[in-house]
C-alpha cells in the first residue's frame, strides 16, 4: 500500500477532520520549529506563538492546492506571516538587530532568507528572567567584541557554511581551537585567526579556515562565552565532535 505524502495528506485534510489531526500530530515538532524561525527564539507549547503558528498551519490547510507547491514551504510562509504580524502588534515586542541568529547553524535556506526581507531582521525580545540576558543584549555583546577582529555579526551572513561538509570542517575547526588553549591566547592576542596552527591541528585545508574564517572565529568566541542563547544555535559544533 503506497504511503500518503504529506502534500496528499494535506489536500486530504482541507475537508476530512481526522486527516486534519493526524497531519497536525505529525508535523507538530515542524510546527515548533517554524514558529522558533519567525520568531527568532525556541518556542514550546506553554508560549502564545504556538497557538497562533497552529492556527496558521490548519489555515494553510484550508489554503493549500497543489499548484503552491511544497505544503509544508507553504505553511511556513502562512506561519510566519501570522507571526510577523503578531509581534508588530505588540508594544515594544521588536528590536532591529543585523542578522538572525540562525545564520549560525549554517545551511539557510535562499527562499526564507529571502521571505524575511534582508539582512535587517526583527526579532522578538525575549522575557529577562533571573539574570538571563535577551538576545538582542547577546548579539549587541556580541557585535562589539566582533568588531576588536575587525568584522560585525551581520557579515555571517556572506561568509557561513551552507554545505554539510563545509559545516563540519568548520566545526572541527572551531573545535581545534577550544580545545587548545594556547591556540585561543594567540587567537585573543593577535584578534586573528591562526590559520596554520589550526591547519595542523584540524586538518582542515588552508582554504576553507580562510573562506570562513569570520564564522569559525564568532563560533569559537561565542562558545567559549557568554553568549548561551547564541551557543544553541551552535550546538552542533560540540554534538558532531561526539560522533
Amino acid at each position: 500500500m503506497k504511503t500518503e505524502s504529506v502534500n496528499e495528506l494535506a489536500v486530504r485534510a482541507a475537508w476530512d477532520e481526522s486527516a486534519r489531526e493526524e497531519l497536525i500530530r505529525q508535523q507538530e515538532q515542524n510546527i515548533l520549529r517554524m514558529a522558533s524561525r519567525a520568531s527568532y527564539r525556541y518556542i514550546t507549547k506553554s508560549d502564545d506563538e504556538w497557538s497562533i503558528a497552529l492556527v496558521a498551519f490548519s489555515d494553510a490547510i484550508d489554503r493549500y492546492s497543489p499548484e503552491k507547491g511544497d505544503f509544508l514551504a507553504f505553511a511556513r510562509l502562512v506561519i510566519s506571516h501570522a507571526l510577523t504580524d503578531y509581534h508588530r502588534g505588540r508594544s515594544g515586542g521588536l528590536q532591529e538587530v543585523p542578522v538572525s541568529p540562525f545564520v549560525l547553524e549554517g545551511n539557510a535556506d535562499p527562499e526564507e532568507e529571502e521571505d524575511t526581507g534582508g539582512v535587517y531582521l526583527a526579532v522578538v525580545e525575549q522575557s529577562r528572567e533571573a539574570s538571563d540576558r535577551s538576545m538582542q543584549d547577546e548579539v549587541i555583546a556580541a557585535n562589539e567584541m566582533l568588531a576588536e577582529y575587525g568584522f560585525r555579526f551581520y557579515d555571517l551572513t556572506e561568509c557561513s557554511p551552507r554545505q554539510e561538509k563545509t559545516r563540519m570542517q568548520c566545526a572541527a575547526a572551531v573545535r581545534a581551537l577550544l580545545g587548545r588553549p594556547e591556540l585561543m591566547k594567540e587567537l585573543k592576542r593577535t584578534r586573528k585567526l591562526p590559520i596554520r596552527a589550526v591547519e595542523n591541528a584540524s586538518g582542515i585545508p588552508r582554504k576553507i579556515l580562510d573562506r570562513y574564517r569570520k564564522y569559525i572565529i564568532t563560533a569559537t568566541l561565542l562558545l567559549e562565552g557568554d553568549y548561551p542563547q547564541l551557543a544553541e544555535y551552535l550546538k552542533f559544533v560540540r554534538e558532531e565532535g561526539k560522533t
